[in-house]
């Protein structure tokens, strides 16, 4: 489901074509709680090759996010798709979710 690249600071993870939830989500978090451990404070979700995502994908995200804050961290959206950029209007969670144009501006702003 997901690709990780970690740095001292922060991690790059790296989502797959389809973002539904299930257990794809509860990996998801399980590879979020792990970096935490791990004292990584900082996650980039690297949406560059998702082509679709529901209503769970979308919790899975905010659930990410809440585990970040938990620990004094955060998290934050790259490479999002104009389809699901779309989306995060309508639901609203682009005011949650702070997304990033490419990989590397979101690494700079963290």
């Amino acid at each position: 489901m997901t690709t990780i690249n970690k740095t001292s600071m922060y991690a790059v993870v790296s989502l797959e074509s389809q973002v539904i939830g299930g257990a794809d989500a509860l990996e998801f978090s399980t590879e979020i709680r792990k970096l935490t451990e791990q004292k990584i404070q900082h996650v980039v979700v690297d949406m560059s090759a998702v082509e679709l995502i529901n209503s769970s994908g979308l919790g899975m995200l905010v659930s990410g996010l809440s585990i970040m804050r938990k620990v004094g961290g955060t998290l934050v959206l790259a490479e999002v798709p104009d389809k699901v950029k779309g989306l995060l209007e309508m639901t609203h969670l682009n005011t949650v979710l702070q997304s990033f144009s490419t990989i590397k501006q979101a690494e700079e702003s963290l």
